[in-house]
């Protein structure tokens, strides 16, 4: 009776092929990751704006003042988050949970993850809707996250000069992807110029 088994050269020829495919999937796999962080990052930028367009239904149109701390979960700001009440009982507010930083799962207000809120960032009205790296205008190119932090949100503001209780009336959202360096982008081939994912008023 004859035993039939694999011969060394057809377990050779069943490994190479499995290599072969290990090393067509794999880098696949790691854009698929990198891809849904940054569409994370994206949606938590939507739950910013969100809250502060909640904040200046309740404060006259008026976005965060330059008094204003997002380094503290604290902060009046941080009741507009989900699960946050600016009303809440006895006439103290509740505050709300962050969004989590996709990249070190991490809440943003918890120490190196906080979210910036750069209330003078802005020179002029208009700047926080150029969003195009060969526009003169556009505040985001070569704009690096101020702490070096995969997954982090800044937001740049507009005071005017005339403003005496120094109000944000404009604001512009960015966030960053695996590189710090630059805000997240599309690359625009035809004109060789970043379009950045931006959300503004």
């Amino acid at each position: 009776m004859n035993k039939k088994g694999f011969t060394l050269i057809e377990l050779l020829v069943v490994i190479l092929i499995i290599g072969i495919l290990l090393a067509l999937i794999i880098p696949n796999f790691v854009l698929f990751q990198e891809r849904a962080r940054r569409t994370s990052v994206k949606n938590n930028m939507h739950v910013i704006q969100t809250c502060l367009e909640a904040y200046a239904t309740d404060h006259n149109g008026n976005y965060p003042s330059s008094d204003a701390d997002w380094t503290d979960n604290e902060d009046i700001f941080y009741a507009y988050f989900p699960g946050g009440d600016p009303i809440g009982t006895d006439g103290s507010p509740i505050y709300g949970q962050a969004p989590i930083n996709p990249y070190t799962g991490m809440r943003y207000n918890i120490e190196d993850e906080d979210l910036l809120y750069m209330y003078d960032a802005l020179d002029e009205p208009g700047m926080n809707s150029s969003v195009r790296s060969d526009d003169d205008m556009c505040p985001y190119f070569d704009l690096e996250a101020e702490n070096d932090l995969q997954g982090s949100i800044e937001v740049l503001g507009y005071i005017p000069d005339e403003n005496p209780l120094e109000v944000v009336q404009e604001y512009g959202i960015c966030g960053y992807g695996r590189d710090v360096t630059e805000p997240m982008f599309d690359r625009d081939e035809v004109n060789e110029a970043f379009i950045y994912f931006v959300l503004h008023n």
